[in-house]
């Protein structure tokens, strides 16, 4: 194994840590604080949270970085008991496209902003049109179903876009201090 690996691993890991992190943190918050519907103020802090992480790590070590750290969020998410076990592939699908889009478009500086809302409609349209057919399939009850739907929808566009304006200056800072 080279450095470079060993670096990126090491990065990769950071983010991991940090992800967990902010899963804990949300976890602590009262779930009958909500917003609207079942859009929670744990939901908002968690998932803004995690999608900066995501974003930071993208822009940081690479879209691979990105993209394991957001399939790995939604593996914990679910043994956390803040996610359905049987959204999480959808969520860690959603997560990766996130990053990709991201890191693809993100590579010119003027693109940070355009990048991240990309990233946030994409992700946040695969799971309003996934989270629901897989819960069909899935059987759980009709209310369970709804709620899940409601909470794998515009709310994760909501904190995929909270998470992308709370990257914007740290990426600008870790820039700097790069050069």
């Amino acid at each position: 194994m080279n450095n470079k690996t060993t670096k990126w691993i090491a990065v990769t890991a950071m983010g991991v840590a940090l992800v967990v992190v902010a899963q804990f943190l949300g976890s602590r918050i009262p779930s009958i604080a909500t917003i609207f519907g079942p859009f929670s103020v744990q939901q908002l802090i968690t998932g803004t949270l995690v999608n900066c992480i995501l974003l930071v790590f993208t822009a940081r070590a690479g879209v691979a970085s990105g993209a394991v750290i957001g399939v790995l969020s939604s593996i914990l998410a679910a043994f956390f008991g803040i996610s359905q076990m049987v959204v999480t592939p959808m969520v860690a699908v959603g997560n990766a496209l996130l990053c990709i889009l991201y890191g693809l478009l993100a590579r010119r500086p003027s693109w940070h902003i355009p990048a991240m809302v990309l990233g946030a409609v994409v992700k946040c349209a695969f799971l309003w049109l996934t989270v629901p057919m897989v819960l069909a399939v899935a059987g759980l009850p009709e209310q369970q179903t709804a709620m899940l739907s409601i909470m794998f929808s515009w709310p994760q566009g909501v904190t995929a876009l909270c998470g992308g304006l709370l990257s914007w200056p740290i990426i600008a800072r870790l820039k700097k201090v790069k050069e």
